[in-house]
């Protein structure tokens, strides 16, 4: 399931996110807030909940080309969106170059930004590590080592994934067979006692699992020895529990 079905549901649920900001960019926007309009910053001082007016505008956005250290900065008294068109009123325009000297300025009584960046994102046809299958994940593995110059961070960021997607799912036999023995060894007054040393069996299993993704990412632990410690840490505690209850 994870393997394939999962992947498949975070691209469809990216994809339609996506949709839903492009056609209404307000629903991010937040008053007093700098949200993220890929490679774009808005900051807005007052939205109008009913009409998705804006007051108070202030756009920050990195320039692509040119040698600039600093952003160009929008200002505008109002605005508002028409899809992936950005319409502001009294704008005033700063450009700012080398040594932090402003190099351009300009006024104007309406401007209309286009948001390229999300359009082309629209349709989007590459995909996040979380949303490739298993068996894509293992092509760009191998293609990344067979290239000159392979990038080490993808590679371990891949196998990362990889190894995650791998060992959860087997994680649920090992969690059957902590519980046999727990059924066991407990009698039928103490099942919630059991259903409680369960519950904190799973919790230090997620956390140990989120830890170990960490190593895995910082370079501390190699993903594949990162990924399935919870799982070896697992398997002993379950081959203990077992043995103890059958000597009982």
């Amino acid at each position: 399931f994870s393997w394939s079905i999962t992947p498949w549901c975070n691209f469809q649920y990216s994809q339609t996110y996506e949709k839903i900001i492009f056609a209404r960019p307000t629903m991010q926007i937040k008053e007093g807030t700098i949200i993220d309009l890929e490679g774009k910053k808005l900051y807005t001082y007052h939205l109008d909940s009913k009409t998705d007016r804006m007051e108070g505008i202030i756009l920050y956005e990195f320039m692509p080309q040119g040698d600039f250290l600093f952003p160009q900065i929008t200002i505008a008294r109002e605005g508002e969106f028409e899809k992936e068109v950005l319409k502001l009123k009294e704008v005033a325009l700063y450009r700012f170059g080398k040594e932090h000297r402003l190099t351009q300025q300009g006024k104007f009584d309406s401007q209309s930004i286009y948001l390229t960046d999300q359009l082309s994102q629209k349709e989007r046809e590459w995909k996040r590590n979380d949303e490739l299958s298993l068996s894509r994940i293992s092509q760009k593995i191998r293609e990344e080592k067979a290239r000159e110059n392979p990038d080490p961070e993808e590679i371990r960021e891949l196998g990362t994934e990889f190894h995650s997607r791998t060992a959860m799912p087997l994680a649920t036999i090992l969690f059957a067979l902590i519980a046999v023995p727990l059924g066991i060894t407990m009698k039928r007054k103490e099942k919630s006692l059991s259903l409680g040393v369960s519950l904190i069996i799973a919790i230090v299993y997620y956390v140990l699992f989120l830890a170990a993704r960490f190593l895995a990412r910082g370079e501390l632990l190699s993903p594949y020895l990162a990924m399935w410690l919870p799982n070896i840490l697992l398997g002993i505690a379950a081959v203990w529990l077992t043995a103890k209850s059958a000597k009982i």
